[in-house]
């Protein structure tokens, strides 16, 4: 092996291997703000050994990374430092905080780089594998729905497309709900010697903010309800005595799964967003406010699993509404 040193990574790689070794040092270095910025500075130098046959599997365990360094790997460096980054700098010993984190800091780092639609696009590539997973697993099963929901919950589950990619989701949501400031104070707060209970997280972000969070964490975390299905139901504006159109949107959730939910009222040259609680199989409404007549509502952008995203969205017609 020869070696790249950097400050919080070193990479060992094989003779040949020197511009994809440097390639990821320098993503790894890139990175590590954004992860000191949510998970605190790395408590130790993360490594990386690079493995001689080019389609081996990725292992890890903790901060240690073995990989082939490829022209592959050097494409999505960034991606994968980002992973590695933050086993190094934060550790759980629940997987779907330990891992679900991890993938949640490399849609912070897509976001970093392109924005919030492109990290959104990002999740929903994950958000296939954990619906598949759901799907074949209530054919194969044989269980009653509870004991099922209970089985598969992000605290008890060994699947690692839930524990991976759905809990990576799950933060996202955390995240919209609560702000970014309160969740980095509430990751800044865990101690993985203290875990020794479920609701211990929901705790340390209950700490700060007011919203109760009880009804997500039940249906996200410690139960498996599948996902919510938001559509529509109804809207209609009408123009008020400032001259500004009062939009009112009645959603409604098919699903089990319950989520808070951006709904985005679009109108010409421009659209207005609001967030709005809406419990498993149950309607919620919210009024959003537009300068210009009112042309289309779109209810989640992508930041929310749903099992159907094809009934998002209601094209309201000029002068009316409709079901």
């Amino acid at each position: 092996y020869e070696g790249e040193d950097r400050a919080d990574v070193a990479v060992h790689y094989l003779h040949g291997h020197d511009v994809a070794a440097v390639t990821y040092a320098d993503a790894a270095e890139k990175v590590t703000p954004l992860i000191a910025e949510w998970f605190g500075v790395p408590r130790s130098k993360a490594q990386t050994a690079d493995l001689d046959d080019s389609n081996a599997a990725p292992f890890e365990s903790g901060s240690l990374l073995l990989m082939p360094l490829t022209n592959t790997v050097s494409q999505g460096a960034g991606l994968i430092a980002a992973h590695q980054l933050t086993h190094a700098a934060f550790s759980s010993p629940r997987p779907w905080i330990n891992e679900g984190l991890a993938h949640f800091a490399q849609a912070l780092y897509v976001e970093r780089r392109s924005g919030r639609q492109a990290a959104l696009d990002y999740m929903a590539t994950h958000r296939i594998a954990f619906s598949a997973a759901g799907n074949e697993k209530d054919k194969q099963t044989g269980a009653p729905r509870s004991e099922d929901e209970v089985n598969r919950s992000l605290v008890n589950t060994t699947d690692e497309a839930l524990y991976r990619s759905k809990a990576m989701c799950v933060w996202w949501m955390l995240r919209d709900m609560v702000g970014d400031q309160a969740l980095k104070k509430a990751l800044a707060s865990y101690r993985p010697e203290q875990d020794k209970e479920p609701s211990y997280v929901q705790k340390l972000i209950q700490a700060q903010t007011p919203k109760n969070l009880e009804w997500f964490f039940d249906d996200w975390v410690y139960r498996d309800r599948g996902l919510p299905d938001f559509r529509v139901e109804l809207a209609f504006s009408r123009r008020t005595m400032n001259d500004v159109y009062l939009v009112t949107v009645t959603i409604e959730n098919l699903g089990r799964a319950g989520a808070e939910v951006p709904i985005t009222v679009k109108f010409a040259g421009g659209e207005e967003t609001k967030r709005v609680e809406v419990r498993g199989n149950s309607k919620g409404v919210i009024r959003v406010e537009v300068t210009k007549p009112p042309e289309e509502v779109v209810v989640n952008d992508g930041s929310v699993p749903e099992s159907d995203m094809t009934n998002n969205t209601f094209k309201i017609e000029a002068g009316e509404s409709a079901k």
